[in-house]
């Protein structure tokens, strides 16, 4: 399912953002650390995926 752009604050996390509410690497992001928007950040693989 399509959401959003989002992307993690978390400095040890991969610099990408996220379009599907489904993805893994996306999902482990915890409610503290997801900003909403793409901060300039590539798309994530697994959502290029999707």
């Amino acid at each position: 399912m399509r959401v959003s752009p989002y992307y993690s604050i978390n400095p040890s996390d991969p610099d990408v953002h996220h379009v599907h509410g489904n993805c893994p690497t996306g999902q482990r992001i915890p409610a503290h650390n997801k900003r909403a928007g793409t901060n300039g950040y590539r798309l994530c693989k697994v959502c290029a995926g999707m």
